[in-house]
């Protein structure tokens, strides 16, 4: 069941957006339910912004390193990454999932940078501070992608170098 869910998941980067509000939702019925639990409703707002903050500057930093993954995936010749490159189904699949990744941590930095600005009173009446666990929660489900993702283009790439070593002569050299 798993398996099948992962697989349905992965083909699918569109359904992240579901899970965060999910998740979200989730959080938010809990919260209204029993009054407790909105981690991010009960600090002072400078303590709210300084999450925010952070939440932006790791989005951005985790950018950079998807650029550099995204070069080196492009870059990588070896006959199994030009097969996954090229594949009809899956080569389409990983260029929707390393643009949706790119593309979710610019919406995070920005969700995040907004209620920085829309956050300005002591107590968060007005819910600012949900956009921001949106933004976490989106981050977090895009983060899974990416480890897949990397994990996915480390195994093809040393495959390849694997494949590129060369071989023993008879006299063993």
């Amino acid at each position: 069941m798993l398996d099948w869910l992962w697989v349905r998941w992965v083909g699918r980067p569109r359904l992240d957006w579901i899970v965060a509000f999910v998740i979200t939702g989730a959080h938010l019925g809990i919260v209204l339910i029993t009054g407790r639990g909105d981690v991010l409703g009960w600090p002072a707002r400078e303590q709210r912004v300084n999450v925010y903050t952070a939440t932006a500057t790791v989005a951005a930093i985790i950018g950079s390193f998807i650029t550099a993954a995204i070069a080196q995936y492009a870059a990588s010749t070896g006959q199994r990454m030009r097969t996954l490159r090229t594949h009809p189904m899956q080569g389409p699949q990983f260029r929707r999932n390393w643009v949706s990744i790119l593309g979710a941590t610019l919406v995070v930095s920005g969700l995040c940078l907004l209620a920085t600005v829309l956050d300005t009173t002591e107590r968060d009446t007005g819910g600012v501070h949900w956009l921001a666990e949106l933004a976490m929660a989106l981050g977090t489900v895009r983060a899974t992608r990416l480890v897949w993702l990397f994990g996915k283009v480390i195994v093809a790439g040393d495959a390849d170098l694997a494949d590129a070593q060369p071989s023993a002569g008879p006299d063993g050299t």
